[in-house]
């Protein structure tokens, strides 16, 4: 194996086995017949080839890897993904009885662009590929990948490598990497990426491993990369060395095409329903999000998206709802991972429409004719974490209720100490998030003092609350929108201030993270104006939806607090407003 680390029980077992390699190789020798499928894995210290510095700007994506077994290398795969060796993490006992630890700590290096900038570091947990059981003895080191799920994104200067689902021919060139030892003696200190050129030598196992013949790499390589030649594509993960009797010692890694599945699987969790495939730069989550449009005259339209372009177009409900329907919100209400439409009529009847892409599929009309006009919807949320959307109501006194499922006759009563009891008006409702990362809605306040907080929820009951920003946030700042920018399934809080200038407080916490057009200071122009978020290029993140005072559509791609491109699908006419945005979980 190959991390930058040993403890005295390996050195042990080491001692332990050589004699058995050697006495094992001299039976083979005696036996030609056999010699051929004989192998024996274990640790070597032999450099690459030819191994050559990265430059300050060379495969960014490359990082360094931390555990409590050591240091390895990895690979970005997407803004949030690291990939690297599953035995970075593991203490192998050798014969199936792994330990392994979870906690991670990534290093990536500086914007070159960036004078004097420092390496960012991030935590993460990582994810040890299930079927990784590696022995010695039983000469197995199949399915030695881990996924690092970080805690916050990539700097926005990295790129993360495309997985390959594909295998470079035998005996073609590709590109090797990782921040291991070099020299003759593997003597030199672990951290500076090194990169070479080889040649696959051959596979084993179909195309599971992919084997170098000439070429062995020292301790901190595993987990590196074995890439194209113009290091764009991730073709295997390094694992450890072996000796073979046909070549020697040689260097193997675990292919990415028989593990893509697997990879793949864990970059897209934002709903239990939503996939990840194909090969772009990060992950085409099958997750999407529509944009819910009505005219003037009543009309409802809908634009199904593909990043910026407008792949479709729907006209649900007839030429002309009633203008005393009034659009209250979205929210999967029936469970089947589409956003339905949650209709309010001036007489105060309330509408469901279930959707089916843009077809209207099914009404309910639950609460009776007529709920209380006393009684307002402050928002859409799943508060009770089964998939299917409830509605946030409150009267004029400042009470609160929760219709579960959208339904009148499932309502709860929330209050500040569990008590169906008025909350103080002073305080409104800002929107409806999943602030701590349990699957349930959360509620975010604001004061008219500017004091913003918290209720964490399960259900219909707080269980907790927080009041981030300290006792008054400038007035001056207003919540445009709650999304989840970073993809930790925590929902953060999008501000915009009089100026124009943007901030975002991830998981609902305090910060200045300030986004904007190509991440240059400064205030934004106030004729455009945020409308929501939505995430529109499948990367599991939200981006922001904007709408010039002339009419122009505008897209802010999002990593985390960085912008990372814009797109502007259409002009429309002013009669035209959006009402909200449509998420589809990716069935």
């Amino acid at each position: 194996m190959m991390i930058e680390s040993m403890t005295q029980e390996h050195v042990r077992l080491r001692r332990l086995l050589y004699p058995l390699l050697a006495a094992s190789l001299a039976a083979c020798a005696a036996d030609p017949g056999g010699a051929g499928d004989f192998e024996e894995t274990a640790e070597v210290a032999s450099p690459i080839v030819d191994p050559t510095p990265a430059g300050p700007g060379d495969l960014l994506a490359m990082v360094k890897v931390s555990s409590s077994q050591g240091s390895c290398s990895g690979m970005v795969i997407a803004a949030d993904t690291v990939l690297t060796a599953a035995h970075c993490f593991c203490e192998e006992g050798y014969v199936g009885d792994n330990g392994c630890s979870t906690d991670a700590t990534v290093t990536f290096r500086p914007d070159p662009a960036t004078p004097g900038a420092r390496p960012r570091v991030l935590s993460g947990v990582a994810k040890i590929q299930p079927d990784y059981n590696p022995s010695w003895t039983e000469r197995q080191i199949e399915h030695d990948v881990a996924v690092i799920k970080l805690n916050g994104v990539a700097p926005a200067h990295v790129k993360p490598f495309v997985v390959a689902n594909d295998h470079p021919a035998e005996g073609s060139r590709v590109t090797i990497a990782g921040f291991g030892r070099t020299g003759a003696d593997c003597s030199t200190p672990f951290g500076t990426l090194n990169f070479d050129a080889a040649e696959v030598g051959g596979y084993e196992d179909g195309h599971d491993i992919l084997r170098f013949n000439d070429q062995v790499l020292c301790g901190g390589d595993s987990g590196g990369a074995v890439l194209n030649v113009e290091a764009s594509r991730l073709y295997a993960v390094h694992s450890m060395n072996t000796w073979t009797v046909s070549h020697g010692w040689v260097s193997k890694g675990v292919t990415t095409g028989s593990e893509f599945d697997w990879i793949k699987s864990h970059m897209c969790p934002s709903s239990p329903s939503n996939e990840c495939s194909g090969h772009g730069d990060t992950c085409s989550c099958s997750a999407s999000t529509s944009l819910l449009w009505r005219h003037t005259n009543g009309q409802v339209a809908i634009w199904f998206m593909e990043g910026g372009d407008i792949v479709g177009e729907a006209y649900p409900g007839g030429q002309d709802p009633s203008l005393s329907w009034k659009i209250q919100g979205s929210g999967d209400f029936d469970g089947d991972g589409q956003s339905d439409v949650l209709w309010r009529h001036t007489n105060g009847q309330v509408a469901i429409w279930f959707m089916d892409g843009g077809a209207v599929v099914g009404q309910a009309y639950p609460g009776g004719q007529d709920p209380s006009l006393f009684w307002k919807v402050a928002g859409v949320g799943d508060f009770d974490g089964d998939g299917r959307s409830d509605v946030l109501w409150r009267d004029a006194n400042g009470q609160l209720a929760i219709w579960f499922k959208g339904d009148a006759a499932q309502a709860a009563y929330p209050g500040y100490n569990n008590q169906p009891a008025p909350v103080d008006n002073a305080w409104k409702v800002q929107g409806i998030g999943d602030f701590d990362g349990d699957a349930r809605s959360d509620i975010l306040w604001r004061n008219t003092n500017g004091q913003v907080a918290l209720w964490f929820m399960s259900g219909g009951t707080r269980v907790g609350e927080a009041y981030p920003g300290g006792q008054d946030p400038s007035l001056f700042w207003k919540v445009q929108a709650i999304g989840d920018f970073d993809g930790n399934l925590r929902s953060d809080i999008l501000w915009r201030d009089e100026s124009g200038q943007l901030a975002i407080w991830f998981g609902g916490e305090q910060g200045f993270d300030s986004p904007s057009y190509n991440n240059a200071h400064g205030p934004g122009d106030l004729a455009w104006q945020v409308q929501g978020v939505g995430d529109f290029d499948h990367d599991r993140r939200d981006d922001i939806v904007w709408r010039h005072t002339n009419g122009q559509v505008g897209i802010w791609l999002m990593h985390g607090a960085h912008f990372v491109g814009d797109l502007y699908p259409r002009q429309v006419d002013s009669g035209w407003a959006i009402k909200g945005m449509l998420h589809d979980a990716g069935r």
